[in-house]
């Protein structure tokens, strides 16, 4: 699930994003701080994001946290509309999971 939601979101594609995300869904506002909560409330978060930036996040290991979470390292560039790179980083987050789907992610280092 979590390699899906990192495709679509490559792709920009909010749609297949919204198949990955649980309703309860969480997340962290990054950009003005806070936490997003509901599932259409995160995709208006990452359509937000996707009308200023390019992103591009690929894992590079993610190892299992019993009973239901995922710790992603991952590499995560960042481009803006006209292709200049903004940042290019290393991260590690914290994905949870209920029924199957992301319930919520936690930034452990990186942002």
């Amino acid at each position: 699930m979590l390699t899906k939601a990192y495709e679509a979101f490559n792709r920009r594609d909010l749609a297949a994003m919204a198949l990955t995300l649980h309703p309860d869904v969480e997340w962290p506002d990054i950009l003005e701080g806070g936490v997003v909560s509901g599932r259409a409330a995160v995709l208006d978060y990452f359509a937000r994001q996707l009308e200023v930036m390019v992103p591009d996040a690929r894992l590079i290991k993610v190892r299992s946290e019993p009973p239901a979470r995922l710790i992603a390292e991952l590499q995560y560039a960042v481009r803006g509309l006209k292709g200049k790179l903004w940042s290019d980083t290393r991260a590690t987050l914290a994905y949870d999971f209920r029924d199957g789907l992301i319930v919520g992610m936690t930034p452990i280092d990186g942002f």
